[in-house]
């Protein structure tokens, strides 16, 4: 049926690709002409209510569990892990985390939902996205790179691959939903802080004296959560705001 092909042809293609591509990566298509969503306002608002809920519940029971309830712990020198590798609300933080993974994972693929186009709104989700699935795989795994002999130690090779999605996904997804926010001059200085402070936040906490460990790891916690808890806002107020194309400035 087809003739034989052409040895120029592939090249034409692969050229033809590898240009759409560039600049795809090179622009910014995410302007306020262009940022009508295609997905029913209902369904963003519910995966922006449940993020919200998911953020709350898990640092209300990192709070509650760590500062109140769990007997010869300190926040400040032990950390998260520690708290649901073991103890008598383990389960319970288990599946706070794995809340706050859900949440993470349904909020990047709203914020898929919520655009259309350009590449770095795209990247950005998918790196949330990915990030929701990486902390997903740690509270299921049940290992926290305690180093029993009996289960696969991930914990630290996943943390790794979160301390360059989480800094990546802030940067990449500031400036749409500082267009969508009415706050847009905080966030717009909110998501490189907090991609600074992880940057600098996420080599010390595996150099520092463990006696600070839960401080910084918690530190870290919260830049996560502070970032899920934004995009997610900005997908309950995605209807308002595309009422008039986004009313933040860059």
């Amino acid at each position: 049926m087809f003739g034989p092909a052409s040895p120029v042809r592939p090249y034409y293609v692969a050229a033809a690709a590898g240009s759409e591509l560039c600049q795809l990566l090179a622009s910014d298509n995410n302007t306020r002409d262009e940022t009508t969503t295609r997905a029913s306002p209902w369904v963003l608002k519910a995966i922006g209510w449940f993020a919200m809920a998911g953020c709350i519940f898990a640092a209300g029971t990192d709070l509650i569990l760590g500062f109140f309830l769990e007997e010869n712990y300190s926040p400040i020198s032990d950390t998260i892990s520690d708290l649901a590798a073991g103890g008598r609300y383990a389960p319970l933080q288990d599946k706070a985390m794995e809340t706050f993974a859900v949440a993470t994972i349904l909020t990047g693929l709203g914020l898929l939902l919520a655009r259309r186009s350009g590449a770095k709104w795209i990247l950005g989700a998918v790196a949330m996205a990915l990030t929701g699935i990486l902390v997903f795989l740690i509270a299921l795994w049940d290992e926290y790179g305690d180093l029993d002999q009996g289960g696969w130690v991930v914990h630290y090779k996943l943390v790794y691959a979160m301390a360059a999605l989480v800094p990546s996904g802030l940067l990449l997804l500031r400036r749409d939903i500082v267009r969508r926010s009415d706050h847009s001059k905080l966030v717009g200085i909110l998501f490189p802080v907090l991609a600074g402070l992880w940057v600098l936040g996420a080599p010390i906490f595996y150099f520092m004296h463990t006696g600070y460990d839960g401080l910084v790891e918690r530190t870290l916690a919260a830049i996560l959560i502070i970032w899920v808890a934004v995009c997610a806002w900005s997908l309950i107020r995605e209807r308002e705001l595309d009422e008039d194309g986004g009313r933040g400035e860059v």
